[in-house]
């Protein structure tokens, strides 16, 4: 990490971001000696990343630095790095403005070391320039007879360590190569939307292919799930209709995916037709068809996965760590009673089995048994797993331990969900924590945002604050869910804190505000 502004300031001198300066003294951003205009909030912004040059900064930390608020969503900071990365394109056509301002997936933003300098380097302190002799015009020397054997062995010693050397320093340069390549690559918002089948084949595998896809779609670093983000991705079983969980209420994301199933004559394929979607213009972005193995889907799936990262220019996506076999998948989501006896609790395994027992099971025993067993199978556990054993602990109303699976998602968690905001303020609630519960329930809201219409909202927030206002964005979710029992859960939960939103703001409304000791009533 190199903070390029507190130097720059320190040496009177100017930064360069590839062609353009930047004056820190009087934060004015010009090309060609033309200023380039600024908002004062991109400004902050990049001032932000040049005090740390090559070290990606967290969304939450950036959101701090530069709003200092906690209010503020994560889509107003994604809009600002756009802004500024127009600004770069616009001004430097020959480069790429992704790669100068650079997302780090989960890591968040930074500037490229390799594209920030100063305008002049402060001077090294010079080597003495004495000139030094050499030995034979020294006066007085006297020179010896040397063994030639010497000579020889000393140039291949000599020769031998400067090619190791050589060949270290390139090891190393490659090393630092990948790990910068890692963090140039910018990150892709997907939406898996429908996966339609047709004949007997295929919807008889659809429910493997929607689980297996899913999966391999979570662990990928390159791609940010836009299902993740709908607070009826927690509500919605992976189940035999067209959608993905969360798909019917997602409103904004880069790309959409669709994905027909169809019988091939041997029953031991399947084709797959992908269609890669721009969601605003409707148009295909991308399209394929493949062939996939029944007996080998993941495999299969794998391979469509792969043509996407290609088609997106990102790494390959590599073979998971864990095995399921299509009869087990089967099993886990046939809605059938779980046992654990006989399976093996890998990441796939254990977030389908946690996936049920969050939706469907009353057992607290069978609960309880679970989330021991998935916790000592897991050193750390991967954050979609995590989320949903926080979800069965807040089921269980085991608060504290939800509290803490829920808000300390590891690998800088990129999942903003109002549902899981809601449950995280109902247990501040619950605690007795007011600050907390307001704030959660404020970032639920904007949370929101990403399935609600924005005018919606912005009607929904000019009434005042009370039970049915609480209510009414919940009141539009799109459910795959038909399970009686799911939904009498779930609307239980948001009467329960809706009620208490209402009876909490109406208290706040009764108190008197206080500014500097005077009471306004």
């Amino acid at each position: 990490m190199q903070d390029y502004l507190s130097s720059a300031k320190d040496q009177q001198a100017s930064i360069y971001i590839e062609g353009l300066e930047f004056n820190p003294n009087t934060r004015v951003l010009s090309c060609d000696e033309q200023v380039i205009d600024l908002e004062p909030r991109s400004i902050e912004l990049l001032e932000l990343f040049l005090t740390s040059v090559g070290e990606p900064l967290a969304a939450e930390h950036i959101i701090e630095s530069v709003w200092q608020s906690n209010f503020i969503s994560k889509n107003v900071l994604t809009n600002r790095i756009s802004t500024l990365r127009s600004v770069l394109q616009k001004h430097l056509p020959d480069s790429d403005a992704t790669k100068i301002l650079v997302t780090y997936p989960r890591k968040g933003y930074f500037l490229n070391p390799s594209s920030v300098s100063f305008s002049a380097s402060s001077p090294d302190t010079e080597a003495d320039d004495t000139a030094i002799e050499s030995p034979t015009s020294q006066k007085g020397f006297s020179s010896n007879p040397v063994n030639p054997w010497l000579v020889v062995v000393s140039l291949v010693l000599l020769i031998s360590t400067a090619v190791m050397g050589y060949m270290l320093w390139q090891s190393s340069t490659r090393a630092s190569e990948v790990e910068r390549d890692q963090r140039l690559i910018p990150k892709v918002e997907l939406l898996l939307n429908r996966l339609d089948a047709i004949g007997d084949n295929s919807r008889k595998y659809r429910k493997v292919v929607k689980a297996l896809i899913l999966q391999q779609q979570i662990e990928y670093a390159y791609t940010d799930l836009a299902n993740q983000d709908a607070p009826s991705y927690f509500l919605d079983p992976i189940d035999s209709s067209p959608f993905f969980p969360g798909a019917k209420n997602m409103r904004t994301s880069d790309y959409l995916l669709n994905i027909q199933l169809k019988d091939q004559e041997v029953d031991k394929r399947l084709v797959a037709k992908i269609s890669l979607i721009y969601p605003n213009s409707g148009k295909l972005a991308f399209g394929g068809v493949y062939s996939i193995d029944v007996n080998n889907i993941s495999s299969s799936v794998m391979e469509v996965n792969r043509e996407l990262a290609n088609y997106f220019a990102l790494p390959a996506p590599l073979s998971p760590e864990w095995s399921v076999d299509n009869t087990e998948v089967s099993e886990l989501l046939s809605g059938k009673t779980i046992t654990f006896d006989g399976i093996e609790l890998n990441t796939m395994t254990s977030t389908l089995i946690a996936r049920q027992l969050a939706l469907f099971e009353t057992d607290q025993k069978k609960l309880i048994a679970f989330t021991n067993l998935v916790q000592t199978r897991f050193k750390l556990l991967p954050d979609e797993l995590k989320l949903w054993v926080g979800i069965i602990h807040f089921k269980l109303r085991d608060l504290q331990t939800a509290k803490e699976l829920l808000t300390n998602t590891s690998g800088n968690s990129t999942i903003e969900n109002a549902l899981v905001y809601m449950m995280v303020s109902h247990i501040a609630y619950k605690q007795g924590n007011m600050e907390k519960f307001r704030l959660n329930y404020m970032e639920s809201l904007v949370a929101l945002l990403r399935v609600v219409p924005s005018e919606d909202l912005f009607a929904r927030l000019s009434k005042p604050e009370s039970k049915s206002t609480c209510l009414q964005p919940w009141k539009s979710l799109k459910l795959s869910v038909k399970e009686p029992l799911i939904i009498k859960q779930w609307e239980k939960l948001m009467l329960n804190y809706c009620t208490a939103v209402g009876q909490q703001f109406s208290k706040d409304k009764e108190k008197p505000f206080k500014i500097n000791n005077l009471n306004i009533n």
